[in-house]
């Protein structure tokens, strides 16, 4: 059904999002490869790239030119691998698919996207941000693009996977040590994943509604005064607060008022970074999204 949802071949599950990630990346490179990653991806990822065992690479954030010089350099090893997230998880913001996958037929190296944040949310069928791009691939690029996601976000379950073609998966199912030697998902978790997922694509206007809302939440809070990023895109909504401090304290305070904002400080984010992170459901309704700017406000 994973497969079907996300327009591959095949899938594979693992028991979280993070095993997910570490198993593939370890299983797709090692010793005498290299591995590209975006700065600002997820610790799930970065883990998966310095336990492979492959020469580690980062490139700054969402750098395609710095990411094309690494890649230049880069003739000596075997396998190559760029490692993504879709939807960045702290700043909200979107990685450039499509110069990303151009990059990867250009010299032949792989390209692990993590839609963990953008499964349910973005996409045609709410597949995520890759669904609107895979279409228009040849299936050569289509061969090298590997998304992981989670079950836990907006499906509501539990779990991680891997989808792409049946040739990788096979090789993962027998390579990738977190699926391997780990516990399968319990079967009711997997039943409720599926129910999960005939919502998602038969209920469109739960994302619709979702994106208004965001959009609603972000130029309301830039008209308070708070410092919102203009790259930020769908649910994922961060306030830049910068002290740690500062942070800790209207995080106190929104709770005082029924809200729950997650506080980030180092050593999630680089120092002088700290921010609330909003994360928004379509459960949050009307009423929860008015009770939230309004607080804000009183705060402010």
């Amino acid at each position: 059904r994973l497969a079907e949802f996300k327009h591959a071949e095949a899938a594979l599950l693992f028991p979280t999002g993070f095993a997910a990630n570490v198993g593939t990346i370890g299983a797709l490179v090692g010793p005498g490869d290299a591995v590209f990653s975006d700065r600002l991806n997820h610790a799930s990822l970065i883990d998966g790239c310095r336990l492979s065992r492959a020469k580690f690479h980062v490139y700054p954030h969402c750098d395609i030119d710095d990411l094309r010089k690494q890649l230049g350099r880069s003739a000596e090893f075997g396998r190559r691998l760029i490692v993504s997230d879709s939807l960045f998880s702290m700043d909200g913001d979107q990685a450039p698919l499509r110069e990303l996958i151009r990059l990867s037929d250009d010299f032949d190296a792989m390209l692990l996207v993590d839609e963990a944040h953008a499964t349910g949310v973005f996409g045609r069928n709410g597949g995520g941000l890759l669904e609107d791009v895979l279409p228009d691939l040849s299936e050569d690029s289509r061969r090298r693009v590997i998304a992981v996601g989670t079950l836990s976000k907006a499906v509501g379950v539990q779990g991680g996977f891997v989808t792409g073609s049946k040739l990788l998966i096979d090789w993962i199912w027998n390579t990738a040590r977190t699926q391997v030697f780990s516990t399968a998902l319990a079967v009711p978790l997997c039943a409720a994943a599926i129910a999960a997922i005939e919502i998602i694509e038969q209920e469109p206007d739960r994302r619709e509604w979702l994106r208004e809302a965001s959009q609603q939440v972000r130029e309301t809070l830039g008209d308070q005064g708070w410092n919102v990023p203009d790259a930020s895109a769908g649910p994922i909504v961060p306030i830049l607060l910068g002290d740690a401090d500062l942070t800790m304290t209207i995080a106190r305070q929104l709770v005082e008022k029924g809200v729950l904002a997650a506080a980030i400080r180092p050593p999630t984010v680089p120092r002088d970074t700290s921010r609330l992170r909003i994360s928004l459901s379509y459960s949050h309704g009307d009423e929860g999204i008015a009770a939230l700017l309004n607080a804000f406000e009183r705060i402010r």
